[in-house]
């Protein structure tokens, strides 16, 4: 008995010392909670510029990712482009080529508050210019920021602009590198910046590119594709940010609207919508965004929250001056409507032959004249008064003419016994 409880023990020890080790090293841990944490999607709030005509103000709207919830933030003054978020700075830079007056002969540098404002900074000019007149990223479509460089791509060149506040060159472009091959850099309107390897991704357009993923090297300017990953044929992709395992990218014209599509970055599955929006002329995005950034959407609240007045005043603007040009762009279409009111003048003719269905009037006053005829013809309104008259005379001669027949069937009747009495009276004369 005192072997078998010994050999019982030694074994019961060495299975607690053997889960003991499972439990360590994680092995007994459930699969399920790592499941959940590798299949939470990371968020990610991007800026995006939509420009649905030439010329016309860009609307500033908040896009969530990847649920895809867009929240229109204001309508710039401006027509901007290459936008890029500065992280340290917490605010988002962009290209201005012109106001609604029209546009600058040299792009102007904006910078774009978490609230939507907008300050314009001035020409976009080279190191060194003081006052600039003329800017070398004038009509600039793709932008990005990296800590004070921001990356802007105009034509086959990229252009590398100081955003450093307390720099000589502030606004200014410091650096210029070609892009090759051009046939790739010319389809990329927008890009982002990965600090994982120092590269730019964007999405090519031209028929080299096909949609597909190429990086730019800022430090050669060597533009490559990305093997395996594609996006849809959309046209030009002017909205392009990285987030947490995946590139978004926004097609401007997918058939009728435009569209954002999500794409693994690891080329495990194909791009997929997320949003859709109006058709557009030409657009940008810049994120993600910190959380900063992320309040706007807490400020459409503020009117009924007195203490962030600070706040509600710049977002009050914003929705005011955002709601406006819609309503003024709308009246436009609604002068073509006015044709029709002139139908209802056609329709007036219709509207005349029921009047001259009161003719059953003179039947009824054709017929009022009948009884009138069988009285002497003095005028026709004394008539209808004489006939009462001439109807009570009627019976008097009907009477006279009763008693004159009379008078002569009675004469009749003596005549004929005078000459009957005097007949018999000769009869008897002549017998006697």
């Amino acid at each position: 008995m005192t072997g078998t409880r010994l050999r019982w023990a030694t074994a019961l020890g060495a299975a607690a010392a053997v889960s003991a080790l499972l439990a360590a090293s994680g092995w007994l841990a459930p699969p399920a909670s790592h499941l959940a944490v590798a299949r939470e999607p990371a968020g990610c709030t991007i800026l995006q510029a939509e420009n649905e005509r030439s010329g016309a103000p860009t609307t500033l709207r908040l896009l969530s990712l990847p649920g895809g919830v867009t929240r229109r933030v204001s309508e710039a003054g401006y027509w901007i482009n290459a936008m890029g978020y500065s992280a340290s700075q917490k605010v988002v830079y962009g290209v201005a080529d012109g106001t609604r007056a029209g546009r600058y002969h040299g792009a102007h540098a904006v910078r774009i508050d978490a609230a939507g404002g907008v300050t314009d900074l001035g020409v976009i000019g080279r190191a060194g210019a003081r006052k600039p007149v003329w800017s070398p990223v004038t009509g600039a479509t793709a932008g990005a920021i990296d800590g004070d460089r921001w990356y802007v791509r105009q034509g086959s060149d990229l252009y590398t602009v100081d955003i450093d506040p307390a720099g000589a060159d502030y606004v200014r472009v410091v650096h210029r590198t070609s892009l090759r091959p051009v046939s790739l850099a010319v389809g990329v309107d927008d890009f982002a910046f990965d600090p994982a390897d120092g590269l730019l991704y964007g999405v090519s357009a031209t028929s080299r590119g096909d949609s597909s993923v190429v990086t730019l090297d800022p430090s050669s300017g060597k533009v490559a594709v990305v093997p395996g990953l594609r996006f849809p044929e959309g046209g030009a992709y002017g909205s392009v940010v990285l987030a947490p395992g995946a590139i978004y990218a926004t097609a401007n014209q997918a058939g009728r609207r435009s569209v954002t599509f999500r794409l693994p970055r690891d080329g495990s599955g194909q791009a997929t919508e997320v949003a859709t929006g109006p058709p557009l002329v030409s657009g940008d995005a810049a994120g993600c965004l910190a959380e900063p950034p992320a309040r706007p959407p807490t400020t459409s609240p503020p009117p009924t929250t007195p203490p962030g007045q600070s706040s509600p005043p710049p977002t009050t603007p914003p929705g005011q001056s955002s709601e406006p040009p819609p309503r003024t762009e709308t009246p436009s279409p609604e002068p073509s409507p006015e044709p029709p009111p002139p139908p209802p003048p056609v329709e007036q003719p219709v509207v005349l032959p029921p009047t001259p269905v009161p003719a059953p009037t003179p039947p009824a006053v054709v017929v009022t004249p009948t009884p009138a005829t069988p009285a002497p013809p003095p005028s026709p309104p004394p008539t209808t008064h004489h006939a009462l008259p001439k109807e009570k005379a009627a019976p008097i001669v009907q009477d006279t003419g009763r008693r004159t027949e009379e008078k002569r069937r009675w004469g009749l009747t003596a005549l004929i016994l005078v000459l009957g009495g005097g007949a018999a009276a000769a009869h008897g004369r002549r017998h006697r």
